[in-house]
């Protein structure tokens, strides 16, 4: 059997066991934890069966002996180990930051391991190599970047082969020194092993298969890249293998990458297939993450193999097997359609028809429920309205996804939550057995005497009680259900209040959400309803108020992206998406944020367009301006306030103007009234008998003058609104194609 060699830091981590933000306070630790890349990935290769070694040194103290101990007794041949006398083993400091990141701080150039070397017995260790792995971690001085050239040189020209993990440390990326070192023993490895964001600094690579196939030009025969909890994907320059990752709940994800690399390598060394390697490598790098310190998650045979076989069980349960599947858009995103406007479900299905697509559209809780909601429609009657008008319009039925948003006790939160509950828990049942297929289950919002939002194991509880309903409905028409959870929940229809800067959900809120509600599940008796859970909602920084927007700023969601480490099958789903510019669209399902909800911004591209055939109304009639459809709208409005007073504060004039015109647009609630129903026929019925002449469009309508100019709509008012809501749709269905 081959011998996999290789060199770099030996040390130990010391882990807070406190949530905070650096160490300049006191904080209880854990540890000392065996620790430093080539360490640990040489102990998983042990671990593996593989004859191993490693090159390296330690200090002669007590965090030398821990880690050599723990190698030896893994089975990793440690003779080319130096103990340097008078310098410490090497240190790494480890706290968790509340957005899921990590602060460090180490001791490793001025510790034992700076004092790497190519001694006789590393000499004779790397004679005896046909594998030599380089992790980028280790390159952290120019003593042993050269060291590790030598090394490079003397395995390759002995017949061996290199790998190489850049391991890419962020404070060294602008050192050009570093980065050159990091691209020539790229270019000397046969195989590489890169993270998805290492890509880009590498390669000035736009996209992952870009990138992989520069790092393949360079030199190597093999690229796998890593990609977390959306598993890696193998390149070779014939073929390309992707590999999900495994579900797990992450711990620790210090040397993850490490425990992948080494499976991948080990697996190949004893013959395995690209598949099973690819395999056994994500297995150990999601088995890595589930244990506390970076080297008690390394991994026998036996222990992948059984994680392999629970994670298949899990992924597959008859309740996932026939999970309802949710409509992709072309660019990789799902787009929840949320409103109970006929104009705008009817736009949202020509916009799929136009593309050969499914459609996802979503009834919020205070807009259908049991009792009728604003819409005065109860969830049966919202599958039929949904059904007819596709009838009408042609589109095919088993093409229809349809969603129950926000349902908890949110309509009823001035009740005590006993009551509002089991108002709630009425209404699950009502959703679920009227045959909708998603689910989202939002407990988070405080009752009576409660606060505002509740704590996380609370609202859990709360979704576990509303997820058993939905279990044990009575058939009827109900078909396959998942579920959406979370507690960090936007209030349905934008902010209520102005907004001064939005609060990011944390990585670690995310684990934790999730941990809180699979055990709250698993204690009510619904374990199977988590399996069909979906997407888990977070807030990336996207959300608006009356008068403005807050755009997704992608730098500062950058650790929320990768909270979904481990977890396979789940995605964000992300509220009060209304009004983001096209490019903030794309970003947000470029960086996983794929599952986007839309209600508001809809409708008020259908008011728009509606006040615009009015003012066009006005220029074929001057009289329609006594009967104006704004003027009915004021009308209904004040005879009605309670869907807006508490929402637009402020002088009257304010008030005026942000009734019809405010982002969060409250005039959504009235469209159903029969007097503003006749109204609009009216508008229509008058504009077409008008012939809406073009220049009209080009003046009150100027989105659509350049297809009207071109011939490419029919000039009719009805044609003219739905134009304008599908303009809206399209710009989500695109999202996650565009160049920016």
């Amino acid at each position: 059997m081959d011998k996999v060699v290789t060199l770099g830091e030996i040390l130990v981590e010391i882990v807070s066991s406190t949530v905070g933000d650096g160490f300049r306070e006191t904080v209880p630790m854990t540890g000392p934890y065996p620790s430093g890349a080539p360490a640990i990935f040489i102990d998983q290769v042990a671990k593996l069966g593989q004859p191993c070694g490693i090159i390296g040194a330690v200090g002669a103290d007590d965090f030398g002996w821990v880690n050599l101990d723990r190698l030896r007794r893994d089975g990793v041949d440690v003779a080319a180990v130096c103990v340097v006398a008078g310098r410490p083993t090497g240190s790494a400091f480890v706290r968790y930051a509340p957005d899921g990141s990590r602060r460090f701080v180490f001791n490793i150039a001025d510790s034992a391991a700076g004092q790497l070397s190519l001694t006789s017995p590393a000499l004779q260790l790397l004679d005896e190599a046909a594998y030599l792995h380089v992790s980028g971690a280790s390159l952290f001085s120019a003593s042993v970047v050269a060291v590790a050239r030598e090394a490079v040189d003397r395995v390759k020209a002995n017949g061996g082969l290199v790998s190489f993990d850049p391991n890419l440390r962020a404070e060294l990326i602008t050192e050009p020194a570093f980065m050159t070192a990091m691209r020539e023993l790229l270019a000397s490895s046969d195989i590489a092993l890169p993270s998805r964001e290492e890509l880009t600094p590498l390669t000035g690579a736009a996209t992952p298969v870009d990138a992989a196939h520069r790092i393949l030009a360079l030199g190597p025969d093999i690229v796998v890249v890593k990609d977390g909890s959306r598993g890696a994907t193998y390149y070779d320059g014939t073929r390309t293998l992707p590999m999900d990752a495994l579900k797990v709940t992450e711990v620790d994800p210090t040397g993850a990458g490490d425990c992948f690399d080494a499976a991948f390598v080990t697996c190949l060394v004893q013959g395995a297939s690209v598949e099973d390697s690819l395999a056994y490598a994500c297995a150990a790098g999601a088995r890595a993450v589930t244990l506390r310190g970076p080297m008690e998650g390394t991994s026998t045979f036996a222990q992948l193999d059984e994680l392999r076989t629970r994670s298949r069980r899990r992924a597959a349960p008859e309740a996932r097997a026939t999970l309802p599947p949710l409509p992709v858009t072309p660019g990789g995103g799902t787009t929840a359609v949320c409103s109970a406007h006929p104009l705008v479900v009817e736009a949202a299905m020509r916009e799929a028809l136009g593309r050969d697509g499914s459609v996802l559209i979503e009834a919020t809780c205070n807009q259908v429920n049991q009792y009728g909601g604003y819409s005065g429609m109860l969830p049966s009657d919202f599958v039929d309205f949904v059904h007819a008008i596709a009838g009408r319009c042609g589109f095919p039925v088993e093409r229809i996804c349809l969603g129950g948003d926000h349902l908890g006790p949110s309509p009823w939160r001035h009740l005590p939550a006993a009551q509002a509950m089991a108002e709630a828990e009425s209404m699950v049942a009502a959703f679920a057995e009227a045959g909708f297929h998603k689910l989202h289950l939002d407990a988070s919002m405080g009752c009576a005497g409660e606060p505002t939002y509740i704590p996380g194991p609370l609202a859990a509880e709360r979704a576990a009680r509303l997820a058993a309903v939905a279990e044990s409905a009575p058939p009827g028409q109900r078909g396959p259900v998942c579920y959406v959870i979370g507690t960090e929940v936007p209030t349905p229809g934008g902010a209520e209040h102005r907004l001064a800067g939005v609060e990011l959900t944390t990585a670690a809120r995310v684990q934790q959400t999730l941990e809180e509600h699979r055990a709250a599940f698993e204690a009510a008796g619904v374990a199977r309803a988590y399996d069909a859970v979906v997407a888990v909602v977070a807030q990336p920084g996207v959300e608006f108020d009356d008068r403005r927007v807050n755009v997704y700023d992608p730098g500062a969601a950058v650790a929320l992206r990768g909270a979904l480490s481990g977890h396979p099958g789940f995605s964000f789903e992300i509220h009060s998406t209304d009004y983001q510019p096209a490019g903030s669209l794309d970003a947000l399902v470029r960086d996983g944020f794929r599952l986007l909800k839309v209600g508001p911004a809809l409708t008020y591209a259908l008011r728009q367009a509606l006040y615009g055939l009015d003012r066009i109304a006005g220029a074929l009639q001057p009289e329609w301006a006594e009967r104006a459809l704004l003027a009915e709208v004021e009308r209904a409005m004040l005879a009605n306030p309670r869907h807006w007073q508490a929402h637009y504060r402020g002088p009257a004039a304010e008030q005026a103007w942000l009734r019809h015109f405010s982002l969060s647009d409250r005039v959504r609630y009235y469209w159903s009234e029969p007097a503003l129903v006749a109204k609009v026929d009216e508008l229509f019925a008058l504009v077409e008998g008008g012939g809406c002449p073009e220049p009209l469009v080009r003046e009150f309508l100027p989105t659509l003058a350049e297809r009207a100019a071109a011939g490419q709509l029919r000039l009719q008012p009805r044609e003219l609104v739905l134009q304008v809501v599908e303009d809206v749709l399209r710009t989500y269905a695109q999202a996650g194609l565009g160049a920016s």
